[in-house]
């Protein structure tokens, strides 16, 4: 694509009011981005408003342009900006409605091709389990020549990006961001943003410069779920962001997958609501490798721990139990039970939920 065409791109998706359905109204209208700014101002007016018309002949977007053109060129070989008519815009993406107009891209653009792209979404509060549930299964499933695609947003979204990463020679990962590729959000993420530009991808459609915006991130959500042949939900509240997400993947036609939580978690009600709706219940990374016909290899299976015959262990199980509950169950002195509790706490066998409570951690 030549500087100019992309320059026009540029100044369509950052004019006043266009967005990707204005956007695609007025290239279908004239028949080529060159042709929209080529027309009058009463031309335009068929189209669209006023506004977005004195916006499109204005120079209002020239700095907008300038930056992204310079941002690009100061990482050539690792730097992209991805307009519709780009090689590498994923068909996936493309084929949904109002796609963006252009994608800044960070990274290792020949992750888009890999046609077994998962995207995994949780909240931002997750419990032990929940994190890590999104490493292990990031890990295996990208072990396994899978793709994990996410919004490095804190929680669920950190931990799968980082699952993926530490797969060896796995198929790594896609982050998804809802600000400008000049800003890190939140800046907690710093590390892993990092290791995501040397050994992933990270894609937006905002301007540099953007900031972290409410509005922002229903529409980083579709992008995620527009890249990926489906849509695993790890933890969520039953009105949490992730169930935007899942939504998404509805619209589109694309599986909606989820892994259930104890009863007792606020975090797993969104994903048995999804479930009694007749989302794929998701128990093993196998149960997804088998949805996308995945050759499985033992490389990756979990062993059982040597410790897993340890009564307090089995007495745990999946909810949190108290202390005192421990004791009585097992007939334990209780300074010798803290003991233990603490020795397979810091082996990361189970967690310490606060007031006394513990719960095993299941991998």
């Amino acid at each position: 694509m030549n500087n100019d065409n992309l320059k026009f791109w540029l100044k369509l998706a950052f004019s006043y009011g266009v967005g990707p359905a204005t956007g695609l109204k007025l290239i279908q209208y004239f028949g080529s981005v060159e042709n929209i700014f080529a027309q009058s101002f009463n031309s335009l007016l068929s189209v669209v408003n006023k506004g977005v018309a004195e916006s499109l002949l204005s120079a209002d977007t020239q700095i907008a342009v300038d930056n992204a053109i310079n941002w690009q060129l100061e990482a050539p070989h690792n730097r992209h900006l991805l307009t519709l008519e780009h090689e590498f815009y994923p068909a996936e993406l493309a084929q949904i409605a109002n796609p963006p107009l252009i994608l800044f891209a960070e990274g290792n653009l020949t992750l888009l091709q890999n046609p077994n792209k998962l995207a995994i979404v949780g909240t931002r509060h997750p419990t032990a389990q929940g994190i890590e549930n999104a490493k292990s299964f990031a890990m295996e499933l990208a072990a396994h020549g899978m793709t994990i695609v996410s919004g490095l947003a804190a929680g669920i979204d950190k931990f799968a990006h980082e699952g993926a990463l530490a797969a060896t020679n796995g198929a790594s990962s896609i982050a998804v961001i809802g600000t400008g590729m000049d800003l890190i959000y939140p800046a907690s993420n710093r590390e892993t943003y990092r290791q995501m530009v040397k050994q992933g991808l990270i894609l937006s459609e905002f301007k540099l410069g953007t900031p972290a915006q409410t509005q922002n991130f229903p529409r980083r959500n579709r992008v995620i779920v527009g890249l990926s042949k489906a849509c695993l939900v790890v933890e969520s509240a039953s009105d949490g962001g992730s169930m935007i997400s899942a939504n998404f993947a509805l619209e589109m036609n694309r599986d909606v997958m989820a892994i259930p939580g104890s009863i007792h978690n606020p975090m797993a009600r969104g994903c048995h609501k999804l479930i009694k709706q007749g989302a794929k219940l998701i128990e093993t990374a196998a149960d997804i490798l088998d949805e996308f016909s995945v050759q499985q290899s033992a490389l990756f299976h979990n062993e059982i721990s040597s410790n897993s015959n340890d009564p307090i262990l089995q007495a745990l199980g999946h909810d949190p139990l108290s202390v005192d509950s421990l004791c009585a169950k097992l007939a334990i002195d209780f300074g010798e039970l803290c003991g233990k509790l603490l020795e397979l706490e810091l082996a990361g066998q189970i967690i310490n939920c606060g007031g006394g409570r513990y719960q095993r951690i299941f991998r």
